[in-house]
């Protein structure tokens, strides 16, 4: 609803505004009325309304002048003015102004008033969505240019960046500089941002839109804040993303720059960040490096980013990184021993070694892993193309870039763990139930896996009839007969796939499914994988 303030000295004028006319019933907000200019004024500076209206005649500043100062400092309020006189002269200054109406107000009746708004409504309104419009198409501008950012950065950082040439229009101001030096910045949202939260360990709660829009957010805000005066004369700066949650700060100049005046906008960038929202931000100040007469390279720059990120990775492990810690990085074979302890432990659905595999993810070493290490080691020892998964820890697997701290990581991890094994469990044996009939029946399937099972005839020996056997099997153990019969047989399979040296076909005739290529299609919609690449991987 479209608000507005009335400005009147007189007091029945005023009372007849706020009391006889139905603004609400036309679509207004009636905010108040005014008793002077000084007032009126007052009143804007703690809530901006849509329209003024406001009389002529009044003490130490008239409606006229109100009008102009109104117009000068909030250009968009629209104004209507209310007079007793229809002089010329009042209505030729008005106009001169560029009020939008001019009304005699002792000769309208509250319906023509409402109907004056209406017009200034209309035009105001068109007026707005076409200002919506046009932020929103700028928003969309600038979102596709800093997603291009994002992958030109990733890019150079896919090899040694010298198959990337510099995107000159994104480093303006910086590319010519003889001296080049990076602010790698990056953050944690605190838990008491409203819009945006926290990591936690049940998964990080922001999604990589969300963060990716804080970051673009957080980039322009700098551009926006940290002016040429504050960089320093003769200094230029360029700002790029780094996956979701980093920026790098690019300051070039054409002479040398001391330590002190980028320790100085270092902290300047933390003080714009943190009272932009809620957050723990941490920076890495890279040393100045020098080109001379050269120009900045894709290598060049994809070195400044990984020591950036490198320096950032200290913070993982201590919330402040006073002093050096050493990062150990994993090496190809150590990489491919644990990962294929997990795995196979998953494919195995083995609660005590899965758990024994996974220990060393969670057990803070000395001198600890490279946190990017880490996330890259837990996306490929849980693939869900490689191992069953539980859905819920499936959904979990898109935060893991999410995982910026030691506890968070650690506690994601835990929570990941229990997840799988309480699956497993509740797989391995039926629900615990008040119908002892569905108990005896999964019991039976179980022991008999191997014969052709049907509801009906079990449902006999339970003594209910079969459709009303099968609804209750459906409601007690949250899958159709079918589905759990089927369920167990693969895992027969894969336990006989894995331990004896029978083939496929011979496997699947003692589950008791006679057809090959079935038992194929369906051992690979229960475990990822067909029965050859599951008995390789096995072997």
């Amino acid at each position: 609803m479209l608000k507005i303030l009335m400005v009147d000295d007189e007091k029945w004028v005023r009372e007849r505004f706020a009391q006889r006319i139905p603004w609400s019933d036309a679509g207004f907000t009636f905010m108040g009325a005014a008793s002077g200019a000084k007032e009126a004024i007052s009143m804007i500076e703690q809530e901006v309304p849509h329209l003024l209206l406001t009389d002529i005649t009044m003490p130490n500043m008239n409606g006229l002048e109100l009008a102009a100062y109104v117009r000068k400092r909030w250009p968009r309020i629209r104004i209507v003015i209310l007079t007793a006189y229809g002089e010329f002269e009042y209505a030729r200054q008005a106009i001169e102004l560029g009020v939008d109406n001019y009304l005699i107000k002792l000769a309208q009746t509250p319906e023509q008033i409402l109907d004056a708004c209406r017009k200034v409504a209309e035009d105001l309104e068109q007026e707005i969505d076409i200002n919506l419009k046009l932020e929103m198409r700028l928003k969309l501008e600038r979102e596709k240019e800093w997603a291009k950012k994002r992958q030109w950065t990733e890019m150079l950082l896919e090899g040694d960046g010298s198959m990337h040439p510099i995107s000159r229009e994104w480093l303006a101001g910086v590319e010519s500089a003889s001296y080049l030096a990076g602010i790698t910045m990056g953050w944690r949202v605190t838990a008491s941002s409203g819009a945006n939260k926290t990591t936690s360990a049940e998964g990080a709660s922001s999604s990589v839109e969300e963060l990716v829009q804080l970051q673009c957010q957080l980039g322009e805000l700098l551009e926006a804040k940290l002016d040429a005066h504050m960089i320093g004369d003769g200094c230029g700066l360029a700002i790029l993303p780094i996956q979701h949650s980093q920026l790098l700060l690019l300051i070039g100049s054409k002479r040398d720059m001391p330590v002190f005046q980028i320790n100085q906008f270092a902290r300047m960038a933390q003080e714009v960040v943190s009272a932009a929202a809620p957050m723990h931000s941490v920076v890495h100040i890279g040393s100045v490096e020098e080109s001379g007469k050269q120009s900045w390279t894709g290598k060049q720059l994809a070195d400044l980013i990984r020591k950036g990120r490198d320096g950032l990775a200290a913070y993982f492990y201590q919330s402040s990184s006073k002093a050096p810690i050493f990062l150990r990085r994993l090496d190809s074979e150590q990489t491919r021993e644990w990962t294929a302890a997990v795995v196979k432990a998953l494919q195995r659905e083995n609660e005590e070694a899965f758990r024994e595999a996974v220990s060393v993810m969670i057990t803070l070493g000395v001198p600890p892993i490279h946190p990017g290490d880490l996330l890259r080691l837990t996306r490929q020892m849980l693939q869900p193309d490689l191992v069953r998964l539980p859905e819920s820890v499936v959904t979990r697997l898109s935060s893991i870039d999410q995982l910026t701290s030691w506890n968070i990581y650690s506690d994601w991890w835990l929570a990941t763990i229990d997840a799988i094994c309480e699956w497993w469990n509740q797989q391995a044996r039926p629900q615990v139930t008040a119908r002892k009939e569905i108990q005896w029946m999964c019991r039976y399937i179980r022991e008999h896996f191997q014969e052709d099972l049907q509801v009906a005839e079990l449902a006999k020996l339970v003594h209910m009839h079969p459709s009303y056997a099968g609804q209750v099997f459906k409601q007690e153990i949250g899958e159709n007969f079918l589905e759990y019969v089927n369920r167990v047989r693969m895992e027969k399979a894969s336990e006989m796939l894995e331990r004896t040296t029978m083939k496929i076909y011979e496997v699947s005739g003692a589950v008791g499914i006679s057809d090959y290529r079935y038992f194929c299609k369906l051992f690979k919609s229960h475990t990822g994988i067909t029965p050859t690449q599951y008995k390789s991987k096995m072997g």
